[in-house]
């Protein structure tokens, strides 16, 4: 995971690039992100003590973008706020839903 400004611009610009647009279904579990078409989902890092943990803490939310310069992308948020403050990439889906699952 990359926090920094310069991560947070770029995801910003991603999720700006990102289309707005796709197929809406009902999801099997929180590892099914739903089609190529299925972007800007809320998501949540695994392994943490949802939702009164005290082992939560910014970079463990996030807003799925999809494909982004060949990586599948989540914009990192903040808890509070909900700003975006970073990055994180994988080269497949299916290495993103190691750390990644919906919200």
């Amino acid at each position: 995971m990359t926090i920094s400004r310069e991560a947070a611009t770029l995801a910003f610009e991603f999720a700006l690039a990102t289309p707005m647009t796709g197929s809406i279904r009902e999801r099997r579990d929180r590892s099914d992100f739903g089609g190529p078409d299925s972007l800007l989902l809320k998501v949540r890092r695994i392994g943490r003590d949802y939702p009164f943990g005290d082992d939560i803490r910014d970079g463990d939310f996030g807003l799925y973008l999809g494909l982004h310069e060949g990586r599948y992308t989540v914009a990192v948020q903040s808890i509070l706020a909900a700003d975006i403050i970073g990055q994180e990439g994988a080269a497949s889906l299916d290495e993103l839903k190691r750390h990644w699952e919906l919200d």
